[in-house]
């Protein structure tokens, strides 16, 4: 009699049903392409930012805050200035490049403290209800009323134009949106049945949000901290470009735009180069999180 042949199961690791979320998520994140030109993009523009000190330290950039008045307003291509200078001679590739700094810094640390205020306020609102869940909202919907921009110009010139007071001021009125989306996402996992078998096991109430809410709401967090970026981004230049934002010589694309205004007919180069460089930083970050977003969702499984 025949041994019976041995079958061995092959796992289909292209298939999304026996992979996890994040490696599934990254599978279909790379799909899409424009997503991916984008992240290798934002990853450039991180990559020069970090080094900008190092290249300068080598003399491969000038330094963005050195005036040269004999070659003031140079035209972009020539030998010594690829994007040119200004009216004080200073080299606009380099003040880009260092502007890039301020920008990134100001996304990433925005939406750090997004996080921490929206992301806790909608846990502890969704997991406990009743009368905290109603002061929590009512609180919130209290900062909705307030115009954003309204209110980021009135914290920046009552505590002072400083990079920390910027942070400060932007992130106080951007969590209102994630707290709402925690939130609702904690209010629909908290029924779920390994979080009713967590609770009769006896786990805190800490320890439920740690292990289990916090982690299965991470997809649509993500997804929005990602689309909050260019919008502080945008903020932050918005207060330079006004004047109450950032101060020269700090060099920041807001600030770029404020200075080459005065001269936007004759040399519009000095308002064209930093408003694409914050042009594609921000779509950058947009089709980012396009990506996330479609990654992320269960439904755009194909």
């Amino acid at each position: 009699m025949a041994a019976p042949a041995l079958v061995l199961e092959q796992v289909d690791w292209e298939n999304p049903e026996q992979i996890g979320l994040w490696s599934d998520a990254w599978v279909r994140f790379r799909r899409n392409r424009l997503a991916v030109g984008s992240l290798a993009f934002v990853v450039l523009l991180v990559t020069l930012a970090i080094t900008a000190p190092i290249l300068e330290h080598f003399g491969l950039l000038q330094d963005p805050t050195a005036q040269d008045v004999i070659n003031s307003y140079a035209g972009p291509g020539t030998s010594h200035h690829i994007f040119g200078t200004d009216d004080l001679g200073r080299d606009v590739l380099a003040k880009v490049i260092f502007g890039s700094q301020v920008s990134l810094t100001i996304g990433i640390v925005v939406q750090a403290i997004v996080l921490v205020i929206g992301g806790t306020i909608g846990l502890v609102a969704g997991y406990f209800g009743g009368w905290i869940d109603n002061l929590l909202m009512r609180f919130t919907d209290i900062m909705y009323a307030f115009p954003d921009l309204l209110f980021v110009l009135i914290i920046v010139a009552a505590l002072g134009p400083t990079l920390v007071n910027i942070f400060v001021a932007i992130g106080l009125v951007s969590w209102v949106g994630l707290a709402r989306l925690v939130r609702g996402q904690v209010l629909s996992i908290k029924e779920k049945e390994f979080v009713e078998a967590a609770r009769a096991a006896g786990s805190s109430p800490f320890k439920i949000i740690a292990k289990h809410l916090l982690p299965n709401s991470l997809g649509p967090v993500i997804v929005t901290l990602t689309f909050g970026i260019p919008a502080a981004i945008f903020t932050e230049a918005v207060l330079d470009f006004l004047g109450v934002g950032l101060r020269p010589p700090q060099p920041s694309w807001g600030v770029m735009v404020f200075e080459g205004y005065a001269a936007v007919d004759s040399y519009p180069s000095l308002v064209i180069i930093p408003c694409l460089a914050l042009s594609m930083t921000m779509l950058a970050f947009n089709f980012i999180g396009d990506g996330l977003r479609d990654a992320l969702d269960p439904r755009m499984r194909r």
